[in-house]
């Protein structure tokens, strides 16, 4: 799989399981703001949400029926009993029940404390549902503080000084222990007088400000009651703060219900952007590490530091004991895999280069050496000429001549030699071929390179087809190419050594001279460097008839006629070079 895919994959996946996780927190904020939202319902409107929830959850069990303890934690806080009724008005079950809340009903008894017909210390709520078959009927209670006391502070003389009720002390005593307040207000609903009204109860009254309290007690803090004169107009008001809800002195600018529901908005924004700050930073470790690690190698490389980073421990940070990749490091294998090729590449060009560099010194001094020896004898011989003290013979004269021409060409032949190791380095192209019958060709060539008083006689065999063989060669080229060979593996080996020259062709148009001695042969480092410019396998004063350019101008000179050149050697064993080129050939013939 390519980087570019594996990333793509990577990215999206990362964003699904995101998206996942972001879903998954809405829903849990939804359901905490649902269960939030129906706890307050549930304290507010107990007796319309409560009294059917205890229908619903209960059970039966060994003893009867059970109901939810919450719900009835929820009972006790507010201060109420429960009652479960028989078809004949029997209790059957009991929560929190007072002594004086009867155990048996009759139907009128029961629709008389219900309809507040019949005085009874207790605000009943009757609740009649059938469930799995049974009719369930139950009866809560809370105990009747408020009315009571309406009645008793509008029942009492109204006196008032100073804008402050004037109370008995009981009401007053009772009034305060329950943490209430009383209001007298005229017919436009301005307060006359009161009786330990706090700061956050108004003093004047609108209609909807009087309604919006008696009906949302909760969101106030209060319960409120009225008791209003008609031959006075005015009326009686009297708070207590809820069982639940305690007042402030403030009316909250927030509902509860807004509060929970901004509680959980910001609970889901809060997570989602920890998610998110958690996912970039994973990414940032899973994907800023290989790349911060691949710019360190690149800037190592640019330094010329030829290896990959590596941690405390001397290993390179991308890869486990085992050689293999790291799981970070595994999405951009395609890019390691080119630093590490890149790296290796670079290296070897800098282990070729220093070596370029050795060799090349090395070739200077030896071309210096292999210069400065002639030019030596030139300059010799030349002052021995000019020398008045002497009188030179004719004989002499043409014999020093004769040194100083062999010398000027030996030097004509070094610089030619490395003249043309640029020429070919730089492109030269094949001047005009003609066909060639290569047999004929190739016997005479050898016979000429032979002719040298150097090599002895009797040392190149050449073996060849019965067949005649047309090739399209430049000769000068092929000529130097010979003769360069033949030197190599006569000269440069001892006076006994053989060089077998074998011409073959092949019906593919493929065409091969091999040269093969039996010679010294050669280790593999110098068989590697044998066709390098600045290289020289032996001493470079073992010999004048060479520049140590030889190899390298006939492997230029085969390459450019679009051929390859190869060495197979090993010390004790010869030398075996190899010319092959293919498309070279022309005809066959028998």
């Amino acid at each position: 799989m390519k980087m570019k895919r594996r990333l793509t994959l990577r990215f999206v996946l990362h964003s699904a399981i995101a998206g996942l996780v972001v879903l998954l927190i809405a829903a849990i904020t939804v359901m905490w703001v649902l269960l939030r939202l129906s706890e307050i319902n549930l304290t507010d409107n107990f007796v319309s949400v409560g009294l059917e929830r205890l229908v619903e959850s209960s059970e039966f069990g060994a003893d009867g029926i059970i109901f939810d303890p919450k719900l009835l934690e929820q009972v006790k806080q507010n201060k109420g009993w429960l009652q479960s009724l028989d078809e004949n008005g029997k209790v059957e079950k009991s929560y929190n029940t007072p002594s004086d809340v009867p155990a048996q009903y009759n139907p009128g008894e029961l629709a008389a404390y219900w309809q507040q017909q019949q005085d009874f210390p207790y605000d009943v709520y009757l609740w009649i549902q059938e469930k799995h078959g049974k009719m369930y009927t139950l009866l809560y209670g809370v105990p009747e503080v408020l009315k009571p006391l309406l009645q008793a502070v509008s029942e009492e003389p109204s006196s008032y000084a100073e804008g402050k009720l004037l109370l008995s002390a009981k009401t007053e005593s009772r009034i305060q222990a329950l943490g209430g307040y009383v209001q007298l207000l005229n017919p436009e609903g301005n307060e006359v007088a009161a009786f330990n009204r706090p700061d956050s109860a108004p003093a004047k009254y609108t209609v909807q400000e009087l309604a919006l309290r008696s009906k949302y007690e909760g969101r106030y803090g209060y319960r409120m009651a009225f008791d209003y004169n008609e031959d006075t107009g005015q009326t009686w008001v009297v708070s207590l703060p809820n069982d639940v809800a305690k007042p402030s002195a403030k009316a909250p600018l927030i509902s509860a219900e807004m509060r929970i529901v901004l509680t959980g908005i910001a609970g889901m924004l809060g997570a989602t952007l920890l998610i998110f700050a958690l996912l970039s930073f994973l990414n940032a470790r899973r994907f800023g590490a290989p790349m911060f690690h691949m710019l360190a190698w690149l800037d190592m490389l640019g330094q010329g530091s030829y290896d990959e980073p590596v941690d405390r421990k001397g290993r390179p940070r991308s890869r486990l004991k085992s050689g293999k990749w790291k799981r970070r490091y595994s999405i951009f294998a395609d890019v390691m895999l080119s630093l590490d090729q890149l790296t290796e590449i670079l290296r070897h060009d800098e282990d070729r280069r220093q070596r370029t560099e050795t060799l090349r010194e090395e070739w200077i001094t030896g071309i210096t050496h292999d210069l400065k020896t002639p030019l030596s004898s030139i300059k010799g011989y030349a002052h021995l000429l000019a020398e008045d003290t002497y009188d030179w013979s004719s004989e002499e004269v043409r014999k020093f001549s004769a040194i100083m021409l062999e010398k000027s060409a030996h030097m004509d032949t070094l610089i030619s030699d490395l003249a043309i190791t640029y020429r070919l380095r730089s492109g030269i192209h094949v001047p005009q071929t003609e066909a060639v019958e290569m047999r004929a060709w190739l016997g005479n060539a050898l016979e000429q390179a032979a002719a040298n008083p150097e090599y002895g006689e009797g040392r190149i065999i050449y073996q060849s087809p019965d067949t005649e063989i047309t090739a399209r060669i430049y000769r000068p080229w092929m000529e130097r190419v010979v003769g360069n060979l033949t030197a190599n593996a006569l000269l440069h080996n001892s006076s006994d050594t053989q060089l077998t020259v074998t011409l073959s062709a092949m019906d593919t148009g493929r065409l091969v001279i091999i040269f093969r001695d039996n010679g010294q042969g050669m280790d593999e480092q110098t068989a590697a460097n044998l066709f390098e410019r600045y290289y020289r396998g032996g001493d470079t004063a073992s010999t004048t008839n060479g520049s140590g350019l030889g190899m390298a101008i006939s492997k230029g000179l085969v390459e450019a006629m679009g051929g390859q050149i190869t060495v197979s050697s090993a010390p004790g064993k010869g030398t075996e070079i190899r010319l092959i080129w293919d498309g070279l050939l022309a005809t066959i013939s028998g």
